[in-house]
């Protein structure tokens, strides 16, 4: 069969086409090889801040027909893939009860060639990043869906310097094609590294209270101070005191005075451990 001459050229164009993304891919890949050279003191290649903004500024500049969800997946990993290129990159995922799809959001966002280490609680994720054995850890979003009630969220309030940070948050929606959800699918990806400031992102603070404190009065406290709860996630009693995992607006660093400025009674103290940037959104 003879195609016509037109559809032959079309052809051409696209091989043409391929092989410029090819070239750009590899061209792509041996830049990121000169960044870790750069960055070779880093403990993890990886950079969820950065990606967020490579992620948003395509997304923005992006049109015609072809879908963003694709657009994001194909980026994801390309970014995930090269990220293994600049250093040694595994993942230790949270899998607390079969079928509950961590694995799934975890590759999903580091891509198909990073090692994955399954492990059957979020504790166990912890102390294998904590350690250097896992370059991140994905773990449940505390009070939300499976393994939400474990409390591994309270090894990273502890101000060991070795402690990781909560650095990206990680989504799968039913709004997506193919998704067979009820409810959304939330995790919270941790590392040895600190969370960084992309202009559009959420803080996780860990506010330790006397026993009797309400979540208003604990709120109106946080208010007071200068920081703006989004979500009381969850409450863990420790000790006769209270911990209260907290989602608060913006980018708050570690050492911000803010966090010292709170009344001692009836809070104890509050300290960051992590954050991430607001993902996108449909």
């Amino acid at each position: 069969m003879t195609l016509p001459s037109s559809l032959e050229s079309l052809r051409r164009d696209i091989d043409r086409i391929d092989d410029q993304l090819h070239d750009l891919l590899l061209e792509r890949c041996a830049l990121v090889e000169k960044v870790g050279e750069v960055k070779a003191n880093d403990d993890v290649a990886f950079h969820p801040g950065r990606e967020a903004q490579i992620l948003r500024r395509l997304i923005a500049r992006h049109t015609g027909s072809f879908p963003k969800a694709a657009l994001i997946r194909i980026w994801r990993e390309i970014i995930g893939t090269l990220t293994g290129v600049q250093k040694p990159f595994a993942v230790a995922v949270t899998q607390p009860e079969r079928g509950s799809g961590f694995i799934e959001i975890a590759r999903d966002h580091f891509g198909v060639v990073a090692p994955i280490f399954v492990n059957i609680n979020g504790g166990q994720v912890v102390k294998l990043v904590a350690e250097g054995q896992a370059s991140v850890g994905v773990v449940p979003l505390p009070g939300h869906g499976p393994g939400g009630a474990e409390p591994w969220w309270i090894a990273l309030a502890t101000g060991r310097e070795d402690r990781p940070y909560v650095v990206t948050r990680l989504q799968i929606f039913p709004w997506e094609p193919a998704r067979a959800r009820a409810e959304p699918l939330e995790a919270l990806v941790i590392a040895r590294r600190l969370p960084e400031n992309t202009g559009v992102d959420r803080t996780l603070v860990v506010a330790e209270t006397s026993a009797d404190v309400s979540r208003d009065r604990l709120r109106a406290i946080l208010v007071g101070i200068g920081l703006e709860p989004v979500e009381m996630l969850v409450a863990h009693s420790v000790d006769g005191t209270v911990l209260h995992l907290i989602e608060v607006a913006g980018w708050i660093a570690p050492d911000d005075e803010r966090l010292s400025q709170a009344p001692r009674d009836p809070l104890l103290r509050v300290s960051v451990i992590g954050g991430f940037p607001l993902p996108l959104m449909p």
